[in-house]
């Protein structure tokens, strides 16, 4: 549904990873199998679930997951995670926004959608950064700002992701998945590790619109 990577320079290649790690957001991933050539490592469809009745979706604050001990995300300022959190979370309203209402309570022909970018296998403690709200042009154009400090992902990362029944809570589909980068190549520029976060970000995006389109046709 969504996820990749982030690695040194724009001219990098990223790739699905062979090895699916989990890092403790959605809890229970006991319902998760692994996915076909072009889906996440890990997914969930409720059999049940009437995607197509839904018309709106109620995101909640995207979060990181990372380990304290030995995370690259401690590197990176509080303000340039929220950046980035942000970036992802106006990406994806963009995406969605043509299909669905957002709003801010649940109700009928509500989703809510949880989606946190993951850092390592068994990353358990949540760093004190959620996205915030903010107009999407903003949220887009925030991220080219930044030029300096730590490349936050590098190497590998993923994200999970989970879309709820707003009133029940009942799990309508979920998605784990990785993704590490390719071969680099070209010369490094502190603006490429961001612009290569801009392009995962993208792709997981275009990923969960796409997965939701296929199910609002069945």
């Amino acid at each position: 549904m969504l996820l990749a990577v982030m690695c040194m320079t724009s001219a990098c290649v990223t790739s699905q990873a062979r090895k699916t790690q989990t890092a403790g957001f959605l809890g229970d991933y006991s319902q998760l199998k692994e996915g076909d050539k072009d889906e996440a490592q890990l997914v969930y469809l409720n059999p049940d679930a009437d995607l197509a009745s839904y018309t709106s979706i109620l995101m909640e604050p995207i979060r990181i997951y990372a380990s304290k001990e030995n995370s690259m995300m401690m590197n990176v300022s509080s303000e340039q995670q929220r950046t980035i959190l942000n970036y992802a979370d106006a990406a994806i309203r963009e995406k969605l926004s043509e299909d669905y209402t957002f709003v801010e309570q649940p109700g009928p022909g509500v989703i809510r959608l949880r989606i946190a970018l993951t850092e390592a296998e068994d990353s358990r403690v949540i760093l004190d950064t959620v996205s915030t709200i903010v107009p999407i042009g903003l949220a887009i154009s925030g991220i080219k700002s930044l030029a300096t400090g730590s490349g936050a992902f590098v190497g590998s990362a993923g994200v999970e992701a989970e879309l709820q029944d707003s009133l029940t809570g009942t799990r309508l589909m979920a998605a784990v998945d990785r993704r590490v980068g390719g071969k680099v190549t070209g010369k490094f520029d502190k603006f490429d590790k961001w612009h290569a976060v801009k392009n995962a970000i993208d792709y997981w995006a275009e990923q969960l619109e796409t997965r939701l389109a296929e199910q609002r046709k069945k």
